[in-house]
């Protein structure tokens, strides 16, 4: 299990979430994966993939981040290193915002589960990482999931619990799915999503409010990453 400091992070290099490259004047969210980047052939684990959590092989893809964003789509080993840090944001990459209650995320509301507004959940699971709070009222205004229906939760308590991805078990057809960890079909499996388990959260009615020098970060200088002509805003997936 994970317990997160009570401490309000607001020193050192990483302070300042970084602002997203744009692609047609949108924000596009560090996670997503993008044409110019591609995954490897359909395969079982092999020798040469990257190693993350508890061992597990991950799906490698080649290429660079340019060409149009892939907005449904996480790239594998972005979304690894952001979801296996727990506190970092998913569209800047630096400190996701932090209260005394907990972290910050912000997920697509789920019709087919309990809806944790009107229940008191004891855990979530997710494979979206946190977010900073500037960047969280970016997303909502631009994310058409998250303007629609959204949960607003502060987590004290996170904890990694499974993997998503193809497990290519001998005999069987490949298969898309979600395996707890420890579990020994791991060993068949090519990774591409952690999935976190967001234990007792605290439910927002919205997103706090940002400090009033910060609502000019929508139109903030973007990085220097190539923002070529592209489809619309991001959606993440739960």
């Amino acid at each position: 299990m994970s317990m997160l400091s009570t401490d309000t992070p607001g020193t050192g290099p990483l302070s300042q979430c970084p602002d997203p490259v744009r692609f047609q004047g949108l924000p596009v969210p560090l996670i997503l994966a993008w044409t110019g980047e591609a995954p490897p052939a359909p395969g079982p684990p092999r020798a040469t993939d990257i190693l993350s959590v508890d061992g597990v092989r991950w799906e490698s893809w080649t290429g660079v981040p340019q060409g149009a964003p892939l907005w449904t789509v996480h790239h594998p080993g972005r979304q690894l290193e952001l979801m296996d840090s727990r506190t970092r944001c998913l569209v800047g990459g630096g400190p996701a915002h932090r209260t005394r209650d907990g972290l910050l995320w912000l997920l697509p509301a789920d019709p087919a589960h309990p809806d944790p507004r009107t229940t008191a959940p004891q855990a979530i699971r997710t494979a979206n990482p946190p977010l900073c709070l500037r960047h969280a009222h970016q997303a909502q205004r631009h994310c058409r999931r998250l303007a629609l229906d959204c949960l607003v939760l502060l987590v004290p308590e996170v904890e990694i619990v499974s993997v998503r991805g193809t497990v290519h078990r001998p005999g069987d057809a490949p298969r898309w799915e979600e395996v707890d960890l420890h579990h020994p079909d791991l060993d068949f499996m090519v990774g591409q999503q952690l999935v976190a388990e967001l234990r007792n959260p605290v439910v927002l009615d919205e997103l706090p409010p940002l400090p009033q020098p910060d609502r000019s970060a929508d139109e903030a200088t973007p990085s220097t990453l190539p923002a070529p002509p592209g489809p619309p805003a991001f959606s993440p997936a739960q």
